[in-house]
């Protein structure tokens, strides 16, 4: 833009000055635009013969007939160049490609709380393993030495379920009763099945029975099982195992 056109009166002084209607004045500014009459009918909410009414109407006001001659007007051209330049800005700001966004740095806190993590998630597996590990290696023990590794089943009581712990080793057997909330006492009988298997399972009674002291057991080459009587019991119930 030249000396000359910054003194010339800018577009909205000149549509006011032609005294077009705010109506006229906005269907002038989207020719200014580039609009279509449908596109500034969409944009006004009218029709594209309103449009072209008001157009049609401002130029009279302005002394032009066309949209050629009312371009043609300085403050008109410069709006209009102004207008393109701001299309062009906008389509090139859409169409940039968008950087790429650096890696996101992690505080060293945030690193330290994240291994702590993994550390203590790994513990936690090895700890798991271990756990198998040693119930399958104490299955099979055993299940070589001839006892059951584990309950047969559950036998229904008045005080409640009790795990069916014969043909197991004693001190599995007291174990597995123990965590069911009953006391497990113990009877020895002589057998030629291995030393320390259960035989049997008796006298449940309740724990109101369990007087004080420690109920214990030992076989074979120094095996060892016992329990405190006063102990938060439920039942009792005698094991009878081989000696």
């Amino acid at each position: 833009m030249d000396a000359s056109e910054k003194c010339i009166p800018d577009f909205e002084r000149l549509l006011s000055e032609a005294g077009l209607s705010e109506r006229e004045a906005e269907a002038l500014r989207t020719v200014a635009q580039g609009l279509t009459a449908e596109e500034a009918g969409q944009l006004m909410g009218v029709t594209p013969s309103t449009i072209g009414t008001y157009r049609q109407r401002g130029y009279k006001k302005l002394g032009v007939s066309t949209r050629s001659e009312f371009l043609s007007i300085p403050q008109a051209r410069a709006e209009a160049a102004s207008a393109a330049r701001n299309a062009d800005a906008a389509n090139a700001a859409n169409n940039a490609p968008t950087p790429d966004r650096p890696s996101a740095v992690i505080p060293c806190g945030e690193k330290r709380a994240n291994a702590t993590k993994r550390i203590v998630l790994i513990a936690i597996a090895c700890l798991i393993a271990a756990f198998v590990t040693q119930r399958l290696f104490s299955l099979h023990y055993y299940e070589e030495k001839g006892y059951l590794g584990s309950p047969s089943g559950i036998i229904s009581t008045d005080y409640g379920e009790l795990p069916n712990v014969i043909g197991m080793r004693a001190d599995a057997a007291a174990s597995e009763v123990a965590q069911s909330g009953f006391c497990p006492l113990f009877e020895s009988q002589a057998s030629e099945l291995p030393s320390g298997k259960v035989l049997e399972l008796k006298e449940v009674k309740s724990a109101e029975a369990l007087g004080t002291g420690i109920s214990i057991f030992s076989w074979g080459e120094g095996c060892t099982s016992g329990y405190n009587l006063e102990g938060d019991w439920k039942a009792s119930v005698v094991l009878v195992v081989a000696t």
